[in-house]
């Protein structure tokens, strides 16, 4: 009588999701087909375009080391979806095996295109103040460049700075007021992992027609004050001298 190897299946199922983007591995299971298992999964992002590497564990060898003779959704560069498949060569891997197997699915990003928030085509962000440019995507723990462009120019780099989704920026009060400004932000060690933000305007700190208002207010002040008619003033009474001289 042949022996049935897999007695008991996937018992339990660990969830292990390790990304800046809070991924979900879902929906785990598994069937015996002759020698292989075959372990169904979903795996979903938060962005379009997101890479992971998948492993997959088993209990044979208390997690410790990730299955070798698996072929499938597995590995580097494993895209988001549903029914995701992994075929495990489980006799070869593990010969014989009458008991229970729990497993468990680890995905781990390892690429995800940058995402801009702000600034939009609305902002209005003024010199000399701070304005608070926020994204999503990339990796944990990667450096990131910010750069200011001007229309299909590269004005200067604001600054490197860890992935954590914002950074604060101190406008320069000498940036020439326009709104053809935009923000480019880069991976460093993924160059080609960037994104332009829609552009955006810069103005003055305080507006210029509140710069020009106290001289004009002066100006019109004294303009008025030169069209008005003269008043009237009191006869200048003759000052007191000495008496007249007799003759």
């Amino acid at each position: 009588m042949r022996k049935l190897y897999f007695l008991s299946y996937f018992l339990t199922f660990f969830l292990v999701g390790l990304s800046a983007s809070a991924q979900t591995v879902s929906n785990i299971r598994a069937e015996s087909i002759g020698n292989l298992v075959i372990i169904l999964y979903d795996l979903a992002g938060s962005i379009n375009g997101q890479l992971y590497r998948v492993s997959v564990y088993s209990s044979k060898n208390d997690m410790q080391e990730a299955l070798l003779y698996v072929r499938g959704d597995v590995g580097e560069n494993i895209a988001p979806g549903k029914n995701k498949r992994i075929e495990w060569g489980a006799k070869k891997e593990i010969g014989n095996f009458d008991g229970t197997l729990n497993f468990k699915i680890e995905a781990v990003l390892t690429f995800s295109p940058i995402v801009l928030k702000t600034p939009s085509k609305e902002t209005i962000a003024r010199r000399g103040r701070n304005y608070e440019i926020t994204w999503a995507g990339g990796v944990e723990k990667e450096n990131l460049q910010l750069e200011l462009w001007k229309d299909s120019t590269l004005r200067f780099i604001i600054t490197r700075t860890p992935n954590e989704g914002k950074y604060t920026w101190e406008i320069p009060i000498d940036l020439l007021p326009d709104d053809v400004y935009k923000i480019r932000l880069m991976s460093v060690n993924a160059p080609t992992n960037f994104r332009f933000s829609e552009p955006f305007e810069i103005r003055r700190k305080i507006p210029l027609a509140y710069k020009l208002a106290p001289a004009g207010v002066l100006a019109g002040v004294g303009i008025y004050l030169l069209l008005q008619k003269p008043a009237e003033l009191p006869p200048i009474d003759k000052p007191d001298g000495p008496p007249d001289d007799p003759k």
